[in-house]
């Protein structure tokens, strides 16, 4: 039952971000003038499908793991493959490469748009009618041989500062350790009882905590109370562009300390790891549910912006290539970097699932 769970909480997730994802790109394409011949949810055998008034096939597929928009003169669901031939000339114009550089660039970027766009308007809608979430950074207990012991922070001590940055919240605390540089000592400012006491510490992993994260050391209490601030529209608004922002620049940090080496990549998580994510969050309720489907949207709208061939990102580095050159990027080059996109994401999808299917197994199944 438990797994069940877990497997409907990650196809749920996944299909309504590829849908959004998806939907950008749709929208935009026939904004455009771009004829959409197929929109499908999943892939493999269709189980239902209905073509609209536009000539849209609209799909729902066996193998609920993405999604994909299908232009006009795409030879395969990837997009991988274009050709005009077999179209009549009238046809040829709502083909995607018969527009110009500008409109293809806008549908591209549409899909990772939307991803943000959903997230922002999700957090926005949150914070005006529950409220932003606040837990105050108030020690509660503070791990045995951890940095935060050795270095003389107690119970009861409120965080207010780190590195000369302003602690409001214990989710400041967390994000703050996170995006650190590993290795380099951390000045911590504690309030105790009314008095600013300043500590040196150095983040380091605590046995049995985290996975061999690198951690401060301390725990909120288990009875401290949750407080909720609702804001006025714009103000709402304005947070949530705020949230968005800080949690790109977090992951891109993040991604920046694995590439050079300064962070291990053992807590990067694939589909397995996000599946056991999202069974996580449906299990904490309805909240806990939608906060993780608008990180998961940030994070696909993230990853599908990075410069790699066969994302989002890649096709917008080749455009970009183009609109310099003043002309489009050899056929041989396109599908040589193509197949060096397909090998690089394949080779991170086998690195994760390497690393996630073990923790999992080890969790459920005790192996």
């Amino acid at each position: 039952m438990s797994i069940f769970i877990y497997l409907l909480a990650f196809v749920f997730v996944l299909s309504i971000v590829v849908i959004v994802h998806e939907g950008g790109h749709f929208f935009v394409a026939r904004m455009c003038g771009v004829k959409v011949t197929v929109f499908s949810v999943g892939f493999g055998k269709k189980l239902w499908s209905r073509r609209d008034k536009k000539g849209t096939e609209w799909r729902l597929c066996a193998i609920p793991l993405g999604g994909y928009v299908q232009m006009l003169g795409d030879e395969d669901a990837a997009s991988m493959k274009k050709s005009d031939s077999g179209l009549s000339e009238e046809e040829k114009k709502y083909t995607f490469m018969a527009q110009p550089l500008y409109k293809r660039a806008l549908i591209i970027f549409a899909g990772p748009f939307m991803n943000y766009l959903f997230a922002v308007i999700g957090l926005a809608l949150l914070f005006m009618t529950i409220g932003q979430m606040h837990l105050t950074a108030e020690v509660g207990e503070v791990i045995p041989n951890s940095m935060a012991e050795e270095a003389g922070i107690l119970p009861g001590d409120v965080i207010v500062e780190m590195n000369n940055q302003k602690i409001e919240d214990f989710s400041d605390l967390k994000r703050m350790i996170v995006v650190s540089n590993y290795g380099e000592v951390l000045t911590v400012v504690v309030d105790r009882n009314g008095q600013r006491i300043e500590f040196e510490v150095l983040p380091k992993p605590v046995e049995g905590e985290a996975e061999g994260v690198p951690l401060l050391g301390v725990r909120t209490r288990s009875y401290a109370e949750m407080t909720y601030e609702r804001y006025n529209p714009i103000m709402a608004i304005g947070k949530a562009v705020e949230t968005v922002y800080i949690i790109t620049v977090d992951t891109t940090v993040y991604l920046w300390q694995v590439i050079t080496g300064k962070r291990s990549a053992d807590d990067m998580r694939g589909p397995v790891g996000i599946a056991e994510a999202s069974g996580d969050a449906a299990k904490g309720g309805a909240l806990s549910m939608f906060l993780f489907l608008i990180q998961v949207s940030i994070g696909i709208g993230f990853v599908n912006l990075l410069p790699i061939p066969l994302l989002d990102g890649g096709h917008l580095a080749m455009y970009a290539y183009e609109a310099v050159i003043r002309r489009p990027m050899s056929e041989a080059l396109q599908n040589a970097l193509l197949k060096v996109g397909v090998v690089l994401l394949l080779a991170l999808f086998a690195f994760t699932l390497f690393k996630d299917i073990p923790r999992v197994a080890q969790r459920m199944f005790g192996l």
